[in-house]
C-alpha cells in the first residue's frame, strides 16, 4: 500500500488493513465445502439433542467466521497431528453458563 490512505466507500474512524494474500480458488472452495458440511454437522447435532441451541449459536458464528477468512484470503493452513487437544478445550464448559450468556447476547430466552 502506499503511503497515502486510500479512500473507503464509508466514512469512519479506522483503517482497513488491505492484506493482499492471493489464495488458491479451487482450495478455498474446497475450504467452503468442508465449511458447510461441517455447519450442516453442527444442525444435525442439534437436532439430536447433543447439543443445545447456545452451542450451535457459537459454533455456526465459528464457521462463518472461518468462511470470512477464507473468502479473504485471511488463513494460513496448519496440520493438525492432535485432535485430542481440542477436546481437552471443552472441559471446563459449562451449558448454564454458555445459555445465560447467549440469552443475553441475543435478547431473547435459549
Amino acid at each position: 500500500m502506499s503511503a497515502s490512505k486510500k479512500k473507503n466507500a464509508h466514512d469512519h474512524n479506522h483503517v482497513h488493513a488491505e492484506v493482499e494474500m492471493p489464495k488458491n480458488p479451487e482450495e478455498q472452495i474446497d475450504l467452503a465445502r468442508d465449511l458447510a458440511t461441517e455447519l450442516g454437522d453442527i444442525f444435525v447435532q442439534f437436532m439430536q439433542g447433543q447439543i443445545d441451541f447456545a452451542e450451535v449459536s457459537f459454533a455456526t458464528y465459528d464457521v462463518l467466521s472461518d468462511l470470512h477468512a477464507v473468502s479473504t484470503g485471511n488463513y494460513e493452513l496448519v496440520a493438525n497431528d492432535d485432535e485430542d487437544d481440542l477436546d481437552d478445550e471443552d472441559d471446563d464448559y459449562d451449558d448454564e453458563e454458555h445459555a445465560r450468556e447467549q440469552e443475553n447476547l441475543s435478547g431473547e430466552p435459549a
